[in-house]
């Protein structure tokens, strides 16, 4: 494969050097029409058109497209006086810095829906129209919801927030995004919800309780056919008029379940007053920290990428030719099976790249088996990991290498934006179930860190410095206050010591000396005997296994021993430190008993397949047992309660898959479908401890990040947050402002976390030009010569 750059490396790295963007210049002024497949564009519009008007005619009269600035005017005065209003956006792409805002959808309750076209054009010309409002009026305008405090209701509100600031000019703030409020009630409903069809889903199910919806055209506008703003006005206006309003409509039925009251503990009224704290003091005022961070980006040292993508693309080529050359000791078996397989599809040599081809190496010619019953032919690493072989690992290390280069080395580059030059990603603030930040486009969260090379990839922005703070043992502290307000402050206890947990529970588990735990010795600072170390490396394994839900099999191997001398270890940890395997045991329990566990704020995750029954046995679909099926008011009708124990009794006592399955096959026979649920069961399990402390987690960071966007002193320091990394926040600021800014960072970071969990906690800070990169640690020096002083 070819280099992406063919430029020779430079000879000095420097993070002051000015990025340069190998983006593709985009336009900002006009958006052409994409159009695929036949039929042309008047044929789609035609379509648009009749589509709409035939279902949405009705609504006409109940609809306004305002072109009037006074109209306009009006319709927020109307907005002020009531004190809400709902605001959507159209829009010509995904991106809020670089496409357009086409027009925008208004809703205040006792007035009609309302569209503002803004920038719609003619399909024929590519001019705009005539006789809609610019971009400038509608910004003035909208300028006075900020000054009189009227609450905004959005669905996706960053993005509807970044498109308003960007192609409006007004920078408003949410009072109520539904759906962070629809992730908060039910993390497990899996619709999208990054755009108007989990909207529309949502509404319809919650609000119109399943009714069909004029307004449900998930697939009219398809961007991928025709953009928005080519859509006739009135069209258009009919169609995007309706998405503020029943985003008002969703969130009514929100504020119906999400109110706060103070007075009440986290898990009061049914477990959802946590749920309002966690919506109103963690969520809702991340909303604006997410749309800065978007807006910022981070800057990309792409001088040090094309030195990587010439150092990586080499080692691919290495790579590849290792492969083979260990592919030519497996010749005579591979030409041996071409010869009785003519028909086989395998090129000479064998693809490296090619899953298919891979299969009928590894399992057809070399007679490799899966350890995966799932995917018996399967190719991928973790497989071929378990196969053990040169072959395999010549495999491995090739993918990893063109990994690199495909998702960060050669693709990061042409990703900046190309007006500031900088890589904005987004950032999914409730992106995991658990509550964790995740971000996408790219994923900047998922950066690896094991390898040096990748990280240093992003760099400060001209006379700035990075600094990272990282939570000390944040998770094991979330563990303590947990433990802590179920009635057992054991760990609690451990911390507000001064001790280091992992060595107190090497110490209990292993009925030594706190000391004799430590890896260094506190008096001296010198080194211990290696048992010591050893000692807390496997108290910590232990820990961690259980608060990431680890089975015993992959704690053996993080430690290096058997599955049975693991399990000791285990054994000797719960016994000795008591308060581990209660928590484990309790968040079971909550989760049997209600569905979901809570973090530390109150916060739900819903484990639903824990209330499961270890098998469920339901009548085959369709099929209508004997008897009068008026007796019955369920439109499902049950199996038999004698019929169940039956089966549940000889499944209890089935030795082996082949027994249980005899079983299974025999209820087919009576029409009965068994459905067994231990995995299920199992992957809730795994999740339980893990969601409460990860969880934890995300609320602190949050928290943290909260009371980093506010801190006044921060903003006139020209500090900038830039991405948070589970624990840890990764940030800028102005390189004369490092040694106030880390002090205050740290102090800031740790009081956030303090209040929640009601014990000191630790933020290390460190202060570099490129993540991963030197230290630099003259900030410490000034500390010193004033002390000196």
């Amino acid at each position: 494969m070819t280099p992406l750059f063919n430029l020779p490396p430079r000879t000095n790295k420097s993070a002051d050097i000015a990025v340069i963007s190998t983006a593709k210049s985009k336009s900002k002024k006009k958006t052409p029409t994409v159009i695929k497949g036949g039929g042309g564009i008047a044929t789609l519009i035609s379509n648009i058109n009749s589509k709409v008007l035939s279902a949405l005619g009705k609504y006409e009269k109940e609809t306004l497209i305002v072109r009037d600035k006074t109209e306009l005017h009006n319709y927020i005065t109307a907005a002020i006086e009531y004190g809400e209003i709902a605001i959507d956006t159209e829009t010509t792409g995904l991106d809020p810095m670089l496409d357009e805002c086409v027009g925008i959808s208004l809703f205040v309750p006792g007035q009609k829906t309302c569209y503002v076209p803004i920038n719609h054009i003619s399909h024929i010309t590519l001019e705009r129209i005539d006789n809609q409002l610019s971009a400038q009026e509608v910004g003035e305008e909208l300028k006075r919801l900020i000054s009189t405090a009227v609450k905004i209701i959005m669905f996706n509100a960053p993005f509807d927030l970044r498109v308003i600031k960007h192609s409006l000019g007004v920078r408003l703030h949410c009072y109520w995004d539904c759906s962070i409020g629809s992730r908060l009630l039910n993390e497990n409903e899996k619709y999208e919800m990054t755009g108007k069809v989990g909207l529309k889903k949502l509404h319809r199910k919650y609000v119109l309780h399943d009714q069909e919806d004029a307004f449900a055209f998930d697939d009219l506008f398809d961007p991928k056919k025709i953009k928005f703003n080519v859509v006739p006005i009135r069209a258009g206006g009919l169609y995007a008029a309706h998405d503020s309003k029943i985003t008002y409509e969703y969130y009514d039925f929100q504020k119906s379940l999400l109110y706060y009251d103070p007075t009440c503990d986290i898990d009061d009224r049914d477990g959802l007053n946590g749920v309002s704290y966690t919506f109103f003091n963690i969520e809702m005022p991340i909303v604006d920290v997410v749309v800065d961070m978007e807006d910022i980006g981070v800057s990309l040292d792409v001088l040090y990428a094309r030195e990587l993508s010439v150092k990586y693309h080499a080692m691919e080529e290495k790579a590849l030719a290792n492969y083979y050359q260990v592919l030519e000791q497996y010749g005579n078996q591979i030409e041996a099976y071409r010869a009785t397989h003519p028909g086989c599809k395998l090129d000479n040599p064998v693809k490296i790249s090619s899953p298919q081809q891979l299969a009928i190496l590894f399992y057809d010619i070399l007679g490799c088996v899966s350890n995966d019953r799932k995917k018996p032919r399967g190719t991928g690493n973790k497989i071929l990991k378990s196969f053990k072989m040169p072959l395999a690992d010549a495999v491995l290390e090739y993918r990893g290498i063109m990994k690199l280069l495909t998702t960060y080395i050669d693709k990061l580059p042409e990703c900046l934006n190309p007006n500031d030059h900088r890589l904005h990603c987004k950032f999914n603030q409730y992106g995991a179930d658990t509550g964790r930040f995740s971000s996408s486009d790219p994923n900047l969260q998922n950066i690896p860190s094991h390898n040096k090379d990748i990280r240093p990839m992003f760099m400060a922005t001209i006379g700035y410095v990075l600094m990272s703070s990282d939570f000390s043992q944040q998770e094991p502290k979330c563990l303590a206050a947990l433990c802590r307000r179920d009635g057992d402050s054991q760990m609690f206890e451990t911390f507000m010591q001064g001790k280091d947990l992992y060595s107190e529970i090497a110490s209990k588990a292993f009925n030594v000396p706190y000391e004799e735990c430590l890896e260094f010795d506190p008096l001296t600072g010198e080194k211990n005997p290696p048992e010591y170390k050893e000692r807390r490396t496997q108290a910590k394994s232990i820990l961690l296994g259980v608060l990431y839900g680890r089975g015993i099999a992959s704690i053996a191997e993080q430690l290096g021993c058997t599955e049975e001398q693991a399990q000791q270890i285990k054994d000797s940890v719960f016994r000795g430190f008591p308060a581990i395997e209660d928590f484990e045991q309790r968040s079971l329990q909550m989760a049997r008993e209600f569905g979901y566990v809570t973090t530390v704020c109150g916060r739900k995750r819903r484990l639903p397949d824990l209330q499961l029954p270890e098998y469920s046995i339901t009548w085959e679909k369709g099929y209508e047992p004997e008897g009068d099926l008026l007796d019955f008011d369920l439109l499902e009708i049950e199996v038999p309660h004698s019929k169940q124990v039956y089966y549940l009794n000889r499944l209890a006592n089935a030795r082996g898959y082949k027994s249980r399955n005899r079983i299974i096959e025999q209820a087919k026979k009576e029409h009965l479908v068994i459905t067994d649920n231990s995995r299920r069961i199992g992957d809730a399990t795994r999740q339980c401890v893990n969601a409460r402390i990860q969880g934890s987690a995300a609320d602190l960071t949050k928290l943290a990040m909260i009371e980093l966007y506010a801190n006044e002193r921060l903003k006139e320091l020209g500090f900038r947050m830039l991405i948070p990394v589970h624990d840890e926040i990764i940030a800028e600021c102005p390189k004369e402002n490092a040694k106030e800014c880390s002090k205050l960072l740290a102090e800031v970071m740790s009081h956030a976390a303090e209040e929640i969990l009601n014990m000191p906690i630790k933020c290390d800070v460190e202060i570099t030009e490129a993540w991963y990169g030197e230290k630099i640690e003259w900030y410490q020096d000034e500390d010193e010569d004033e002390d000196e002083e």
